[in-house]
């Protein structure tokens, strides 16, 4: 038997940590649960206190994982830095065994092939040690399947661990009843008069006759929260009301202001430092109509545009749009002003019950005329071309994005027979996955890809349709948009196709903060035979703030190094 340091925390002179003597295998993590290190303000005042505490803290769980004679002694010490240790030695004793299991099930719902599939996986059998946590997590995982399909009075008629300490036996007595099965009833929506009932009604995961689901309830509150328009919202159901298993859900909602005016600052490495003025009015002529003016004024972008959206069919984010917006961008490959307008239809795909899940295609055609200057070449362009956008994202919190994934596609083409310019299909992607490996580290994987079909020179294209490399979502090792094949003087022009990766590591030093190593590699460039990889590392820290994350990173470019040798790129916010 080792021994095994079950907590530990900032060395701080009134720090009490605990270590666990003769406890090897999983027993020490299960057991590091019940014994987390402790704060006192007056550590010679409550450090007897502080003992006793978490003796009975191990007591009851080294019980739970059926050690009821288990026995210790303990001592204190006083380590280095003013860290407090106190030691027990355990000697776990014989343990209760499961003798044997009474399993089973009746109901309208307990023949559920799902349901037969979980009782299989009951952890516990004859003769294993009895596993007091694990018995309770599989019983309210249970409830909780069948809650989410309708069987919300579903309960178990039996529950009872029968003991005899001093045989060392335990016998199971578990029986489920699953209750009928309730779906849900009439819909009554009070409240929010402005807005039209069936505007109101998207925002719903459920319809009357859906089978019943606390998660269903729980999705459209947040689609109601997230929607900008509501103060106050109640979603609320009656099962004592509940006739012919039909279970009523009552929506109250409050409007708040329709007119919102939103004032920001800030700087980022690409654009440099801005100001933005966004006015959104999100009940227009009382259709609920989206209109939104945005201005943002930045070092090195100008942009001014107008949204206008207004909702279409039973899905929550399916609209019709039109947009235009005028840009001017001042950066190191070029020199840019668009005139661009739009308009079309977005359809959504996102899952009625989730709350991360979404997914939408758009459907635009696009008008664009541009001046510019890019790699010494003064041109206009004037182009009318179609687009069709896919794009999914699965974040548990978009506010922490550290768990889950996102991926946008668009492909669009012009034709001089509409009266383009030139000819062109273009396709693009980026997405980005982050897989948590374990309480405090996240791995992170992300991607950016391009090509494009073009008749005639590529300075016939404005450079917002051409593929540069470079930047914080990019190269952070290089400058936004800097990088791309060469024209004959040596400047970046841009380029027909785009390669780029990366990965990162986070490692978490506390709850919001996370410092992160970066790896990434690619550019753009005209064909496979002519692609030079660039390549950068760096370090960065993480702060995932109540608005966002907020990422500064220390960027070394590892290929063609450029001045400065390491780059600063800093933003707020999730973006690839």
């Amino acid at each position: 038997m080792g021994a095994s340091l079950l907590s530990c925390g900032a060395a701080d002179a009134d720090d009490v940590h605990f270590l666990v003597d003769g406890v090897s295998g999983p027993l020490v993590e299960k057991l590091a649960h019940a014994l987390p290190s402790v704060v006192l303000e007056s550590l010679a005042d409550r450090l007897e206190e502080t003992e006793m505490s978490a003796s009975l803290r191990l007591k009851d769980a080294l019980e739970a994982y059926g050690y009821y004679s288990a026995s210790w002694t303990e001592r204190s010490e006083k380590g280095a830095h003013g860290k407090y240790l106190i030691i027990f030695s355990v000697t776990l004793g014989r343990p209760i065994l499961v003798r044997q299991i009474d399993l089973k099930s009746a109901g309208v719902g307990h023949d559920l092939t799902a349901l037969q599939k979980l009782f299989t996986q009951f952890p516990l059998h004859e003769k294993d040690i009895l596993d007091q946590i694990a018995y309770e997590e599989w019983k309210g995982k249970v409830l909780s399947f069948l809650n989410a399909r309708g069987y919300t009075r579903a309960d178990y008629s039996r529950h009872e661990i029968r003991m005899d300490r001093d045989q060392f036996w335990a016998d199971i007595y578990l029986w489920l009843n699953t209750g009928p099965r309730f779906r849900f009833g009439d819909i009554t929506i009070t409240g929010a008069e402005h807005y039209p009932r069936w505007f109101i009604q998207r925002y719903l995961s459920f319809k009357a006759g859906d089978w019943y689901s606390p998660n269903s309830l729980a999705v459209t509150q947040s689609n109601l929260r997230n929607a900008d328009r509501f103060s106050d919202i109640s979603v609320t159901s009656d099962l004592d009301k509940a006739k012919n298993d039909a279970i009523p859900v009552t929506v109250d909602l409050k409007s708040m202001s329709a007119q919102h005016l939103k004032i920001g600052a800030g700087y980022s490495t690409n654009i440099g430092p801005n100001a933005a003025i966004i006015y959104d009015n999100y009940n227009a002529f009382d259709q609920a109509q989206h209109v939104r003016v945005s201005i943002l004024a930045a070092q090195l972008n100008r942009n001014a545009s107008v949204t206008y959206s207004w909702p279409v069919g039973a899905r929550l984010g399916s609209e019709y749009i039109a947009q235009a917006s005028y840009q001017n961008q001042n950066l190191t490959a070029y020199n840019s002003n668009e005139i661009l307008a739009s308009a079309g239809r977005q359809w959504s795909l996102r899952s009625e019950n989730s709350l991360s899940k979404s997914a939408t295609i758009e459907a635009l055609i696009n008008s664009e005329k541009a001046n510019y200057n890019v790699a010494g070449q003064f041109n206009n362009s004037f182009y009318i071309y179609p687009s069709v956008q896919y794009s999914m994202q699965d974040f548990r919190d978009i506010l922490r994005p550290i768990a889950g994934y996102t991926l946008t596609a668009r492909i669009e083409g012009a034709s001089k027979v509409w009266g383009s310019d030139a000819n062109f299909i273009r396709f693009s992607a980026q997405g980005e996955w982050r897989k948590r490996l374990s309480q405090n580290w996240v791995l992170g994987t992300r991607a950016k890809l391009g090509a494009m079909w073009l008749t005639g020179s590529i300075s016939e294209l404005p450079p917002n349709l051409r593929f540069f490399a470079g930047g914080q979502n990019s190269l952070p090792g290089y400058a936004y948009q800097s990088q791309g094949p060469l024209a004959v003087d040596g400047a970046v022009e841009g380029g027909r196709l785009l390669a780029v990766g990366g990965f990162d590591i986070q490692r978490f030093v506390t709850k919001d903060w996370a410092v992160v190593a970066f790896y990434d590699v690619g550019n753009a460039f005209n064909s496979w035979s002519s692609f030079h990889a660039l390549q950068d590392v760096g370090l960065g820290v993480r702060w995932y703030s109540p608005v966002g994350p907020i990422r500064f990173d220390l960027a070394h470019p590892l290929v063609a190094p450029q001045t400065p040798a390491v780059r600063i790129a800093f933003s707020v916010g999730f973006s690839l």
